[in-house]
């Protein structure tokens, strides 16, 4: 089921930074919300129409069957496929990835808002004339560079892609893209506050904060058709309108069912494409629209290096394939609350969204099979049931890399 949510006021993520009370004045806030904490605002949701805390705090009854328990990877039928920022009329806006830069500093109007594809680098550096001044501490082979030496770029860039830019993108059909900055969705508001004495009614010492919230805005589209889309499964539906309870303070949002398909490559015209392209290059990449957390940092725990040379091997269910190549983001921290044991959730790190794997597979690899098993799939070695880790399958120009 997909759902289209829409607040109803301003709104506030928090990041998996801490945030307590007396120590900390700053809470800093992300957007589009984790996994995560979709997953949590859904549970609750049910709870409300289900049952009660007590009867999911015992994890028994239809309650549990439905949403689980409190305990770690209980999700009982529900399972999150990912969360998107949406307009109702335009569609879906995906994550930039990792492997598409923008100039840091545009000389051209068409420049401003474009991005670039970066291309993979042979294997031996030192024996390319035309790569000059290239550093890198990357541990694999090949490498993802700019071509251009007279102008800097960058790619952590605040921003989405639409769905046909990421559609094109997958295909392998384009090159350079417009993106939508994230200042086209949303607005900062920020609140600053004080904790009161709940018997005097005054302000206490050293308990001033500042949290940002955000709202909705366009300068493009309509606002009231910007929300988010959610892609989820379970065995007893939401109501197809409602609300529900969803970030910092408790604010509102009101859900409705949703029509958008967040697979950007949905018709069999677009996945006959895809196979072709694959087959013909012989490689393929795996772009991750959701922080996916891996047991090693960067690395899924079902690639391993070699140890007789640099080079790592890909083995996932029956499939083997090489990583050539990857771009990654800076991690980011993934924590939570336990309203069970009214303390934090441990804290791990993931990789954001928008990163990006390479991997060239062998001739009689079944590219069918690929797609299956990775396409529009949650892949994360941990918490892949709420959302963590969904990943598209794209391809790779077989003979760069």
């Amino acid at each position: 089921m997909r759902l289209f949510l829409q607040p109803n006021d301003t709104f506030f993520f928090r990041d998996g930074r801490p945030f307590t009370k007396g120590e900390q004045s700053e809470g800093y806030s992300i957007f589009p919300p984790l996994p995560s904490t979709i997953l949590g605002a859904l549970r609750t949701a049910y709870i409300a129409e289900q049952g009660d805390l007590p009867s999911f705090y015992a994890g028994n009854g239809k309650i549990a069957k439905i949403i689980g328990t409190p305990e770690p990877d209980s999700l009982g039928s529900m399972q999150l496929k990912g969360v998107f920022i949406a307009d109702r009329k335009s569609g879906i806006y995906y994550p930039i990835p990792y492997d598409l830069v923008t100039k840091k500093e545009a000389k051209r109007k068409e420049e401003i808002n474009k991005l670039y594809k970066l291309e993979s680098s042979p294997e031996k550096l030192e024996s390319s004339p035309e790569i000059r001044n290239f550093i890198s501490n990357s541990p694999l082979n090949h490498h993802l560079r700019w071509d251009e030496d007279d102008e800097d770029v960058e790619s952590e860039i605040s921003g989405r892609l639409r769905h046909l830019y990421i559609r094109q993108y997958l295909l392998g059909k384009q090159k350079t893209f417009r993106l939508s900055p994230i200042e086209n969705f949303v607005c900062d508001e920020p609140k600053i506050g004080i904790e009161r004495d709940y018997n005097t009614s005054a302000s206490k010492d050293n308990m001033l904060y500042r949290i940002n919230m955000r709202r909705f805005q366009s300068k493009f589209l309509d606002m009231s058709e910007l929300g988010l889309v959610v892609d989820y499964k379970c065995d007893k539906e939401l109501p197809t309108n409602g609300l529900l309870k969803l970030g910092g303070e408790g604010k509102s949002f009101s859900h409705k069912k949703s029509c958008h398909n967040p697979d950007p490559l949905a018709t069999k015209k677009d996945m006959d494409d895809l196979k072709e392209a694959i087959r013909s290059s012989g490689a393929f990449k795996l772009y991750f629209a959701t922080p996916a957390i891996f047991d090693r940092g960067w690395l899924p725990k079902w690639i391993h290096k070699n140890t007789d040379k640099n080079t790592y091997n890909a083995k996932y269910q029956s499939l083997s394939f090489e990583l050539r190549t990857a771009a990654v983001g800076k991690p980011i921290a993934i924590g939570g609350w336990d309203m069970k044991k009214n303390m934090p959730k441990p804290t791990r790190q993931a990789m954001p969204a928008g990163s990006v794997y390479y991997f060239k597979i062998p001739d009689d690899i079944c590219v069918d099979t690929i797609i299956k098993t990775f396409h529009y799939k949650n892949i994360s070695d941990r918490q892949a049931k709420e959302g963590f880790g969904l990943c598209f399958v794209g391809v790779a120009e077989g003979d760069k890399i």
